[in-house]
């Protein structure tokens, strides 16, 4: 089967590479899943940089997530065989890949397997975010990096509960799925902020860092939560533990993995939901374009391109 595979972490335009590799045997409690399309997300390029919370082993098969139809299972599986599921899992970047069972996410009738192959890591991260920032109807919530695929998807889920959000972009203040959007670049950021939260801001989800977020804790509302879930800018940033006391502000760290993890058996109700969300139009997911294995540096410069309206996925060859 074609893989798309690496043997050292580094940038994926130099360690990338499509070759022909053994097809994968499920073992007990596994299935294989024959790959149908598998997008190109900004954690696929951390793994491969060896910087992502997963680490790759030697030889690796790129790729965290994607969705498919199982051919064969191992002991115990047996009720996924032909069904479509989705999944995240290393190796997605494949013709095959071997997943556990309870790694997958059954697909439902009437939803293309493109569209399931997003569902693992964006929709749920950002139904997670919304729910682990405990903002409500009524209320507002901040983003920054308000035009990336998580922002819009949260923006989206916030408006459906009824949720005043407001994005921060860098450049022109425009492009994002937000109720306002403002200019992170704006040196008048600050009032701005101030006068669009009208009663301070209840939420922040921040997937940028740096020195930028200190500068928005003043927007708050009293005992707001800051969720951090991205590193865009690993600049150090100043914050002292007055500006935490003071407005009793709760900042955490999300990661996809633990937040399923702590939900336990109400991570089906989660599912649920984001598939809900896709079926009535809540929340899009829509495709750019779609690369055959090979064409691994025409993918990647896709998917790096200005304006991108939709995820870059790879699909098997025609």
């Amino acid at each position: 089967m074609k893989a798309i595979v690496f043997d050292a972490s580094g940038a994926p335009n130099v360690v990338l590479r499509c070759e022909n590799v053994p097809v994968p045997t499920p073992e007990a409690g596994q299935v294989r899943v024959k790959v149908a399309a598998s997008p190109i997300n900004p954690a696929d390029v951390a793994f491969i940089r060896g910087v992502y919370r997963i680490k790759p082993t030697s030889p690796q098969v790129a790729g965290l997530e994607g969705a498919g139809i199982v051919e064969e299972v191992g002991a115990g599986a047996e009720n996924w065989l032909g069904r479509c599921v989705a999944f995240r899992w290393p190796g997605a970047w494949a013709d095959y890949v071997v997943v556990p069972a309870e790694r997958l996410i059954a697909v439902p009738e009437g939803i293309d397997l493109e569209t399931a192959a997003q569902i693992s890591l964006n929709p749920l991260t950002a139904v997670g975010l919304v729910q682990t920032s405990g903002v409500t109807a009524g209320e507002s919530l901040l983003l920054t990096a308000a035009r990336s695929t998580v922002s819009t998807l949260a923006a989206q889920i916030a408006r459906e509960k009824g949720i005043k959000t407001i994005g921060l972009v860098r450049g022109q203040a425009n492009g994002s799925a937000c109720d306002v959007v403002l200019s992170a670049d704006d040196p008048q950021l600050v009032p701005a902020l101030t006068a669009a939260g009208q009663n301070g801001i209840n939420g922040l989800l921040d997937s940028v860092g740096g020195p930028l977020v200190p500068r928005l804790f003043s927007t708050l509302a009293a005992g707001a939560t800051v969720v951090a879930y991205g590193v865009q800018d690993a600049q150090p940033m100043q914050v002292s533990n007055a500006m935490l006391i003071y407005a009793n502000l709760t900042w955490v760290g999300f990661g996809i993995d633990r937040w399923l993890a702590l939900r336990g058996d109400a991570v089906q109700d989660d599912i649920k939901l984001a598939w809900s969300l896709i079926e009535r139009k809540v929340i899009t997911l829509p495709v750019q374009t779609r690369f055959e294995m090979g064409d691994i540096e025409a993918a990647f410069a896709a998917d790096g391109a200005a304006g991108r309206a939709g995820k870059v996925l790879f699909v098997p060859d025609r």
